[in-house]
């Protein structure tokens, strides 16, 4: 159940909320669950990112499009004061680029500016440091989505300096901040979040009960890390400027 929360507009930048479409929401009814439940959290604005080239799910940009605005009209009907916009998580592999220039990979809100880049479960490619540099002389910022998550990263923090240092962003796990993602995860992200490696917090919403879309009670955690006007910043201000 959500912790309801008096920070409202918030804007919840990873979601898998869309229907029937990769492992997140099963149905139309899930989905809307999922929005009720986000707005009772706070959220008013959230980002479809489904999965994208992860050798299971390879949903175009087009079919991204289509299932928002479909979702969009259900919410209107229901009453559901929540605007789904378009993205998708992207994982790391050497068809991106090609996919880019060929209009095929949807960008956050479709704007060409921003991806979300997903890691490999178990490793951390070396080449990645190189493709951050490609897609950053493209004009894309990639935002390494859940690096708390990845076992090299939790043993090598640093990784992800390098990472950032090379012009991507770092995306954390608003269960992994509560400890709800497990102590590995929990104390990865309070490395992450000691070292001022950390931009986003996101839900990475699945279902109602698995990562459900909640907020708040990250918001409140990381404001006792960090003090409420640098939570205010990653968590509200951040993904404004996003989009």
């Amino acid at each position: 159940m959500p912790v309801y929360s008096n920070v409202l507009h918030m804007i919840d930048i990873h979601t898998h909320i869309l229907p029937e479409i990769d492992d997140g929401a099963s149905s139309l009814d899930q989905s809307l669950e999922m929005a009720g439940i986000a707005v009772a959290d706070g959220i008013t604005t959230i980002i479809a990112t489904p999965h994208c080239l992860n050798g299971l799910h390879s949903i175009s940009r087009e079919e991204i499009i289509s299932a928002c605005k479909k979702l969009n009209s259900a919410l209107e009907e229901h009453n559901i004061s929540l605007n789904v916009l378009p993205g998708s998580e992207i994982r790391l592999c050497p068809e991106i680029m090609d996919e880019l220039e060929k209009g095929r990979l949807m960008t956050v809100n479709d704007a060409g500016k921003y991806i979300f880049l997903e890691l490999p479960d178990q490793f951390v490619p070396r080449p990645v440091v190189g493709f951050i540099n490609r897609l950053r002389n493209r004009g894309i910022t990639p935002v390494i989505t859940h690096p708390e998550r990845n076992p090299v990263i939790q043993q090598h923090v640093e990784v992800l300096y390098d990472l950032i240092s090379a012009g991507g962003l770092s995306q954390i796990t608003a269960g992994s901040l509560t400890g709800d993602m497990g102590r590995r995860a929990f104390k990865s992200c309070r490395q992450i979040v000691e070292q001022n490696l950390v931009h986003f917090v996101a839900s990475d919403a699945h279902s109602v009960k698995s990562r459900p879309p909640v907020l708040s009670a990250a918001f409140r955690k990381l404001s006792a890390l960090v003090g409420d006007e640098a939570a205010e910043n990653i968590m509200i201000k951040a993904p404004e400027r996003m989009l």
